[in-house]
């Protein structure tokens, strides 16, 4: 089983009008980045040095410690922790410092949060999560301060921030989504889970909206719900109460790994495992419940999301060197769909191959005994010009 990198180049003008890309400006590799104190020093003047995901040495300027504010929306799952995790690793290589704050979900806190790290006078800000509309007023107090945005995980361009990196969302629900319809056989109830107003979940549930419109034998039954993985437990229970029958269900859509816990739960307790269920963001726990007996999880979509917290680093730091316009405007990584049978090379590419199977508590050699590792894993991510 191998892993197959493909690489979809749009086109320039295309591109520039989409993402605001700087003439010339592109993506970083997409290739792993370094473990944390795998940064190379450099000899430079602040004594230390990050090597990018490109293999450029980048340090801060040495005539101050840069401190860098990174504001989250929340920090509950995998994705978000590897996000600051890969920009907070840059950071610090480069010789600067980087104060996180948590929002714990609350819109209007991460808003004060913003606000907080302004006013306490940081020399830049990394939000993760939010929306235009949300963030557009905070942004512009930041610019008013001289203080440098950059987003990840907004899945849009705020007026007055440098740029937004991001995985492909709709690229990577379509890959996901057509692993469950496929497993459903095109036909029958599907159950869609997602929080209304999330732009990323918005942007995930488009994806699956357009696929949908071509296979008529599919029903749709949306569930808005809440990030709160026991409120889709308790829905899901009332489903599974108002239909049981088996067969009487298709498929579970989850617009991530974590919210689809409480619908993965129910579905078990209930002895239900034909029912089809897939969710994304490759996250521990998506190999947890699809490795687990008689699981009804058939697919996670996977993300370089470490590498998004990497290359929002990284974007930093040639800001405060005075290379903003070499920058584009949008940068994604990649995504790839995970199945049972190449879930052990999706592990490898998503976390550290030493510890992730203690960590999951699985029995690597068992699962490869039980699910031959027959799926090509495909890298796919869309190039900036």
């Amino acid at each position: 089983m191998k892993i197959k990198r493909v690489l979809i180049v749009l086109l320039a003008l295309i591109m520039i009008a989409a993402t605001g890309c700087a003439p010339g400006a592109g993506n970083p590799s997409d290739s792993r980045p370094a473990a944390p104190g795998a940064s190379q020093a450099s000899g430079d003047p602040a004594g230390s040095a990050a090597q990018s995901a490109d293999g450029e040495i980048l340090s801060f300027p040495a005539d101050k410690k840069w401190k860098i504010g990174f504001a989250a929306r929340e920090i509950v799952n995998d994705f978000n922790r590897d996000i600051i995790d890969g920009a907070k690793a840059v950071i610090e290589a480069a010789g600067g410092e980087m104060v996180v704050v948590d929002a714990g979900a609350d819109v209007g806190k991460h808003n004060e949060n913003i606000e907080n790290l302004i006013n306490s006078g940081v020399d830049g800000i990394i939000v993760m999560l939010g929306d235009q509309q949300q963030l557009a007023p905070m942004i512009e107090k930041a610019n008013a301060a001289n203080i440098p945005v950059i987003t990840t995980a907004v899945m849009a361009q705020v007026p007055g921030s440098i740029c937004d990196v991001s995985g492909d969302e709709m690229l990577c629900s379509t890959l996901t989504s057509r692993m469950l319809l496929s497993s459903m056989g095109y036909q029958g109830d599907l159950y869609v889970f997602w929080v209304p107003g999330a732009t990323l979940l918005e942007q995930r549930k488009r994806a699956l909206d357009a696929l949908l419109v071509d296979f008529p034998q599919v029903n749709v039954i949306e569930v808005p719900t809440e990030h709160n993985p026991a409120k889709v437990q308790s829905q899901m229970e009332d489903i599974l109460t108002a239909n049981s029958d088996t067969g009487s269900i298709g498929g579970v859509w989850a617009a991530y790994d974590q919210l689809g816990t409480g619908a993965y739960q129910a579905i078990m307790q209930a002895g239900r495992s034909e029912i089809k269920m897939a969710s994304m963001d490759g996250d521990k726990i998506a190999f947890q419940m699809m490795y687990a007996e008689n699981s009804p999880f058939v697919a996670s979509g996977g993300e370089n999301i470490r590498l998004m917290g990497t290359i929002a680093g990284e974007s930093m730091v040639k800001v405060a060197n005075g290379r903003a316009d070499e920058i584009a405007g949008a940068m994604y990584t990649s995504a790839y769909a995970i199945t049972r049978h190449n879930g052990i090379e999706a592990a490898k590419v998503r976390f550290d191959e030493a510890t992730i199977w203690d960590e999951l508590g699985l029995d690597k050699e068992e699962i490869i005994t039980k699910y031959p590792q027959t799926d090509d894993l495909y890298l796919v991510r869309p190039l900036a010009p």
